[in-house]
């Protein structure tokens, strides 16, 4: 409806629009347009009521309504939030807190961080058909920074195959020779054997020195599961940050279906899918030879941190008052038992 009005809407000179909805999921007409508003990269103004503007509605109302519903359902009708549906990779928490930055160069290739000469970049690659349907993408990611940072990304669905690999090659070269995996399913095999072999771009995954068509990763239902548990790991416990804005949309619409995962109706997810080969890589073997990070280590390393964090300090309370020989006989006592119990 908004896209068959607005060319009459324009021709006016004093002409207005006026949207008024709730929130309701990301990556939809109305998320776009809003969020355009308050980044101001749209002509739209941004107007809002939260739940606490209407009269009667304090600290109270919102306990037992969230208590008669749950949390989710009550970010989702009355706290103006934007993300996914509950049945989502990422959880719901985790999508609110993403915040989209604005781009240093925003075409094609969308630039949130130049590179730095002394870090290290891994690009992942997903590859359509270039018929207007699916998108070519890729990502880069800065492997060199804790959490790692998405610094590029490039969405296009209408470049050839053929072409693609030059520019893979022009941004990799840009980012300090970066390590490209491609996607190799059906046209990536294509673009993974023109960047290897035609192009002559060294720094390119193979899967296998012996094995004919081996260049790139193919994303078998293993890749995509492994993928997907680790991605989820990375971006809950806040050791992937994501700067983009369609990125972090197909993220909220990127849901269960069946014992995978996949964009919901009407939406893409092969930014997403590029995001899944990164953790896919970066939990294999490979990996941790090249850059002996381990990710196990790292997210293992953080939840027992989170879990000392947590944990009450055991001491004494000093009175003031000198001990005599029974307090300190006592306390002896009390050290030994609690070492023994395995409590210290």
């Amino acid at each position: 409806f908004y896209t068959s009005t607005y060319p009459v809407i324009s021709s006016g000179t004093n002409t207005k629009v006026i949207i008024t909805s709730t929130a309701n999921g990301i990556g939809n007409i109305f998320h776009k347009i809003y969020e355009g508003a308050v980044q101001s990269t749209n002509e739209f103004k941004p107007f809002r009521v939260d739940w606490w503007d209407v009269p009667g509605r304090d600290d109270e109302w919102k306990r037992q309504t969230i208590s008669n519903t749950s949390e989710l359902q009550f970010q989702q009708e009355f706290g103006n939030t934007f993300f996914g549906t509950g049945n989502t990779l990422i959880s719901a928490d985790a999508l609110m807190n993403m915040k989209a930055a604005s781009p240093l160069l925003n075409t094609d290739v969308k630039v949130y961080e130049d590179p730095n000469p002394k870090h290290d970049y891994i690009m992942t690659v997903d590859v359509a058909k270039g018929r207007g349907q699916d998108y070519s993408t890729f990502n880069i990611i800065d492997i060199s920074t804790r959490p790692f940072r998405q610094v590029a990304c490039y969405r296009n669905n209408m470049i050839s195959p053929i072409l693609f690999p030059d520019i893979i090659h022009k941004w990799a070269k840009k980012y300090n020779e970066a390590y490209v995996l491609i996607e190799s399913n059906d046209a990536g095999s294509v673009v993974a054997n023109g960047l290897y072999y035609d192009i002559e771009y060294e720094n390119t995954h193979v899967e296998s020195m012996v094995k004919a068509n081996s260049i790139g990763v193919t994303m078998t239902r293993k890749v995509k599961r492994i993928g997907c548990s680790n991605l989820k790991d990375l971006i809950e416990e806040k050791r992937l940050h994501l700067a983009d804005l369609d990125t972090i949309s197909e993220c909220s619409t990127f849901e269960a279906r069946g014992n995978s995962f996949e964009a919901s109706d009407g939406n893409h997810d092969d930014l997403v899918m590029n995001l899944v080969l990164f953790a896919w890589y970066v939990g294999s073997q490979s990996f941790i030879d090249n850059t002996d990070v381990n990710l196990k280590h790292l997210l293992y390393e953080e939840k027992m941190r989170q879990i000392e964090d947590e944990v009450v300090p055991f001491g004494f309370v000093d009175d003031g008052q000198e001990d005599t020989n029974e307090d300190i006989e006592n306390r002896n006592t009390m050290w030994q038992v609690v070492g023994d119990t395995g409590l210290f």
